[in-house]
């Protein structure tokens, strides 16, 4: 008998070896370019990127701003900042995104939870895997080991086996996520 499948499907990203933009800047003068808004949004990032990876503690705030914008590319940007930052509470803040966003919004957050997941919010993970883990394929490029283990659990438990296409390269860049290799998470093969 053969079960429903759900393809892991990952893509090969090139790894970023250089430091970052505004690693020299101190927070004041990235604050005060954040705050621009004549300065374009393409121009903010750098900034907001080197604040999250300071874990800079206003942060979480400024994205809740962005996230409230009508401006699709503000709330993907409060988004993308709330998964750099990458601590229980910014991931607390996504998963309460989550649950209040429609569906085609709710792919992206659920993404970008995946990205940065720990085992400290697994539980409510697995209840955002259950709209996903159904028969077809997904883009699993960047999870976190966690994040895969959760898939993995919860299409077990609805009969629907998974099955890896190509190598996964998981999250490395967050201090909160665990690198993967693939012998760590036991997947079916391809046939």
């Amino acid at each position: 008998m053969t079960h429903p499948q759900l393809r892991l499907l990952s893509k090969h990203y090139p790894v970023e070896d250089h430091t970052p933009l505004h690693v020299d800047v101190d927070s004041t003068r990235l604050w005060d370019l954040v705050n621009d808004e004549k300065v374009h949004l393409v121009l903010r990032r750098p900034a907001l990127a080197e604040l999250a990876r300071r874990h800079d503690p206003d942060l979480i705030d400024y994205c809740e701003k962005l996230l409230n914008s009508e401006d699709y590319e503000e709330w993907l940007t409060g988004i993308s900042t709330l998964s750099s930052i990458g601590t229980p509470e910014a991931v607390d803040r996504l998963i309460l995104l989550y649950a209040h966003s429609l569906s085609d919004e709710r792919k992206v957050v659920l993404s970008a939870v995946a990205k940065i997941l720990t085992a400290e919010h697994v539980k409510p993970f697995s209840i955002m895997m259950r709209e996903i883990a159904v028969p077809g394929e997904i883009d699993v490029t960047c999870w976190t080991r966690v994040a895969i283990s959760t898939l993995q659990d919860v299409c077990t438990r609805f009969g629907i086996e998974t099955v890896i296409a190509g190598q996964l390269p998981l999250s490395t860049e967050n201090p909160f996520s665990e690198e993967l290799c693939l012998d760590d998470v036991t997947l079916t093969p391809e046939r």
